[in-house]
C-alpha cells in the first residue's frame, strides 16, 4: 500500500508491505538505484547507511512491545533532496502519528527550518524514539510494582516477572543496538549530502536515541539490583525455614529417644501403670523446654 503526503515541493513516500510493482513504480518515479528497490521489498536483518548521489539510504530496527512480548520492527528510509520514502512491513503507530502531523503542515511550518527532506527524517526519527520513550515508561510502572512486591513478602511470586521484564528489556536492547553507529554514520554522511549546517540536525537526532539508550540502561541496572534482593530474600527466608526445620529435629530427637528406650519389650522397663506414663510424659516436656532454652541462649532461636 502506498500514501503519499505532500508539503510544498517535499514529498513524503509511506509504503506499507510493498509488492514488487509498487517498489518498481516508486524506482521509476525518483529515480531509486536497482539495490535499493531490491532492498524495499522485504525485511533486511541489519541496519545501515548507505551514501548515493541522489540519496541516502538508512535502515533501522526499532522495538515494540505488543502483548507483552517485545518485537523488532524495520523501517527503511529513502532520503533524497525533496522527498522522502519510508518502507515498513507492519503497522507502526509512530508513522501513523506522524503523518496526521505531517498533514497540518506542522512539521515543517517552524522559522529556521531548511526546506529539504533531511528534514523531516530528523522529525519523523524524533517521532520514533518518543514512542520507545513512552513504552520504556510503561516498563517503569513495572519495576515499580516489583519492587512494593518484593517488599511486601512476595518474592516468589516476583521471580517469573523479573525473568519476563528481563527478556523484555534485553529484546529492547537487541533492537537498538546499532543504533548509535548508524546514527554517527548518517551524521556523516548527511552533512555530505545537506551541507555541514545539517550536522545540527542530525545531533538532534542523537540526542533523542541518547535519551532512549540511558533509560534503557537505568531500568537494566533497576532490575539488576531488584532480582539481587530478591534472590538476597528468597535466600534468607530459604535459611530461616531450613533453621527452624532443623531446630525442630534436633528437639525431637531426644523426645524420640526416649519413647524408643521406652517403648522396648524388656524387663527394665517400669512403666507399670498411668501415674509411671505421666512421668514419662513430664520428663519429655522438660526435655523439650530444656532444649529450647538452649537455643534460645545460643540465638538459634
Amino acid at each position: 500500500m502506498i500514501s503519499r503526503y505532500q508539503y510544498k515541493e517535499l514529498v513524503w513516500v509511506d509504503l506499507e508491505s510493498p509488492t514488487q510493482e509498487e517498489v518498481r513504480h516508486i524506482m521509476d518515479e525518483f529515480d531509486l538505484p536497482h539495490l535499493v528497490g531490491e532492498e524495499l521489498v522485504s525485511n533486511t536483518l541489519r541496519s545501515k547507511v548507505d551514501l548515493y548521489e541522489n540519496l541516502l539510504y538508512v535502515i533501522l530496527h526499532f522495538p515494540h512491545v505488543t502483548h507483552g512480548v517485545s518485537v523488532e520492527q524495520e523501517v527503511d528510509f529513502v532520503i533524497g533532496e525533496h522527498f522522502l520514502i519510508t518502507a515498513r512491513y507492519e503497522t507502526i503507530d509512530p508513522l501513523h502519528d506522524f503523518s496526521k502531523i505531517f498533514e497540518t503542515h506542522s512539521v515543517m511550518d517552524k522559522s529556521k527550518l531548511p526546506g529539504h527532506a533531511g528534514i523531516i527524517f530528523m522529525q519523523m526519527l524524533k517521532e520514533l524514539y518518543r514512542h520507545s520513550l513512552h513504552e520504556l515508561e510503561s516498563i517503569t510502572k513495572t519495576l515499580q510494582s516489583i519492587e512494593r512486591e518484593i517488599y511486601a513478602g512476595h518474592e516468589a511470586r516476583m521471580v517469573r516477572t523479573i525473568a519476563a521484564t528481563g527478556k523484555k528489556l534485553l529484546d529492547f536492547k537487541q533492537a537498538i543496538r546499532f543504533h548509535a553507529d548508524i546514527l554517527h554514520s548518517y551524521e556523516i554522511a548527511s552533512k555530505q549530502f545537506f551541507g555541514t549546517e545539517y550536522g545540527y540536525y542530525a545531533s538532534a537526532i542523537t540526542a533523542e536515541f541518547n535519551k532512549v539508550h540511558s533509560l534503557l540502561e537505568g531500568h537494566r541496572d533497576m532490575l539488576s539490583e531488584l532480582q539481587r534482593t530478591n534472590d538476597s530474600l528468597l535466600t534468607s527466608k530459604s535459611n530461616d525455614i531450613m533453621k527452624t526445620f532443623t531446630v525442630m529435629t534436633f528437639v525431637m530427637l531426644p523426645l524420640t529417644l526416649i519413647t524408643g528406650i521406652f517403648g522396648m519389650n524388656a524387663d527394665f522397663v517400669f512403666i507399670r501403670g498411668l501415674q509411671d506414663f505421666y512421668f514419662v510424659i513430664a520428663a519429655m516436656a522438660i526435655t523439650a523446654i530444656i532444649m529450647f532454652i538452649f537455643f534460645r541462649i545460643r540465638k538459634w532461636l
